[in-house]
């Protein structure tokens, strides 16, 4: 339903309000791969009548290269500066819904930046639900090892501090895309 009422200014749960009472228009989907911010983010941009972004997909279409063509040619470190490069082009965008990639949260630059562009949601599920989601997907240059569930909990560990840092979380397991995106709206709604 585009224009659904959604907060404009975003409160922490003690009240306070956040990043120096900023109004914010936008809502950035963060977690592991296969975690569903994609589809939830479309979903999402389409209830509010919002654009929808993927940082993964403003990447490719700027280097011309697919992501696991960067990731093999140019390595994981030019892709974590190309994130950072696209973030910061996102500043002053309004009425968006991002959607990043999983491993947008390993520099803190990046979440600074992110901070500063919207309304955070962790979508988290567990290590196991990830699997189903993404295992047999080939695309998938971080999963290109011989225990992929292994690999999955470590980098998950290594990054939830850092997931940890979002405005609201989301647990997407056993869920449907239609029941996450009511409960954005319903919990960025008791943020007011």
């Amino acid at each position: 339903m585009p224009g659904q009422e959604i907060p404009k200014r975003i409160r922490d749960d003690k009240g306070d309000s956040r990043r120096r009472n900023s109004w914010m228009n936008n809502f950035i989907l963060i977690g592991f791969m296969g975690s569903g911010k994609t589809e939830v983010g479309k979903r999402l941009a389409k209830r509010l009548g919002y654009t929808f972004m993927d940082t993964d997909l403003l990447i490719e279409e700027k280097t011309g290269k697919s992501i696991s063509d960067i990731f093999s040619k140019d390595g994981e470190l030019f892709f974590r500066d190309i994130e950072t490069l696209i973030l910061t082009g996102l500043s002053g965008i309004n009425e968006h819904v991002i959607s990043t990639g999983g491993g947008i949260v390993t520099k803190k630059e990046n979440i600074l930046l992110l901070k500063k562009t919207g309304f955070i949601i962790w979508l988290k599920a567990s290590p196991e639900t990830i699997l189903k989601r993404v295992g047999s997907e080939t695309h998938r240059p971080l999963l290109k090892v011989d225990n992929p569930l292994e690999k999955i909990k470590k980098l998950m560990s290594q990054r939830e501090q850092s997931y940890s840092e979002a405005d609201l979380t989301i647990d997407t397991d056993g869920l449907e895309v239609e029941d996450i995106v009511n409960n954005i709206i319903r919990q960025a709604a008791g943020w007011k």
